[in-house]
């Protein structure tokens, strides 16, 4: 809860921010060229997620065992940073491209024994764990249906999640270590996207993606956002998102293996040009 009063807190702050500067300050809305509609900006929110992980060392039986990241590791939630670059094209071809950053830490004693990365951590041995997310996604979409008050679009996206997970703590093996994995996962989604046009420059947008990759795992995006046009060229921006993704190597008799559920808020400025 203190998280989310954070936000709002800054929200508050930046729309007061907006308002009070005056006219001149801001100017006429600019755009680059008269074919071409885009906003730049950066979002800042709060993220909270739940799943598991499977790190062996080389693919060898019994040097890894599955993690639980909320309950045994305590790594569940952080704040996040986002930069989003929209563009409409000749009123009909949507592009996207948005990189989001974050990174839950946690400290927890263990109440069981876990392998991770070939590291015996026992229980009653304490660990601290970072999870290290950025997650990129571009995307293309087309307006197939386009009324005065609303339109939808199908999308074709890429979404690439480079993933590390750190556990640091007293292992069997060694003593203390720090034991860090990084691995990449690439997703080729469908969607559609549908946004409805409301009064005092403001809009909302419902947006959903995925995809199944049979032996590599799956990827579902959900966004339910708004944008709101303070003054020529400032927008707000607010979004709530909601991401599963499964993420497994299918190379190795025991393959690098992570699922998590994300859900997140998130608000900040964007400049139109």
């Amino acid at each position: 809860m203190r998280s989310i009063w954070r936000i709002l807190r800054r929200l508050n702050w930046v729309i007061c921010l907006v308002v009070a500067m005056p006219a001149a300050a801001i100017g006429e809305s600019f755009r680059i060229s008269p074919y071409v509609a885009s906003i730049f900006g950066m979002e800042s929110g709060y993220v909270w997620l739940t799943g598991e992980a499977l790190v062996p060392a080389g693919g060898r039986p019994g040097s890894g065992t599955l993690v639980d990241v909320s309950s045994d590791l305590a790594a569940d939630e952080a704040e996040s940073t986002s930069i989003l670059l929209e563009s409409c094209v000749l009123q009909r071809h949507l592009l996207n491209l948005e990189l989001v950053s974050f990174a839950p830490t946690g400290t927890k004693h263990l109440h069981r024994t876990i392998r991770f990365h070939n590291r015996t951590y026992t229980e009653g041995s304490t660990v601290q764990t970072k999870l290290d997310f950025n997650w990129l996604r571009a995307g293309y979409g087309f307006k197939l249906l386009d009324y005065s008050s609303w339109w939808l679009a199908p999308r074709l996206a890429v979404h690439h999640v480079r993933h590390g997970i750190t556990v640091n703590g007293e292992t069997k093996e060694e003593g203390l270590v720090s034991n860090t994995r990084r691995l990449d996962g690439t997703y080729p989604t469908i969607g559609i996207e549908w946004r409805y046009l409301l009064p005092y420059g403001a809009d909302a947008c419902v947006e959903v993606e995925g995809t199944h990759l049979i032996t590599r795992g799956y990827l579902v995006f959900g966004r339910l956002g708004a944008h709101w046009e303070l003054r020529p060229d400032v927008v707000l921006t607010l979004g709530c998102t909601g991401r599963v993704v499964h993420y497994i190597e299918d190379n190795q008799r025991l393959n690098n293996e992570w699922f998590y559920v994300i859900a997140g808020m998130s608000a900040g400025l964007a400049f139109t040009f």
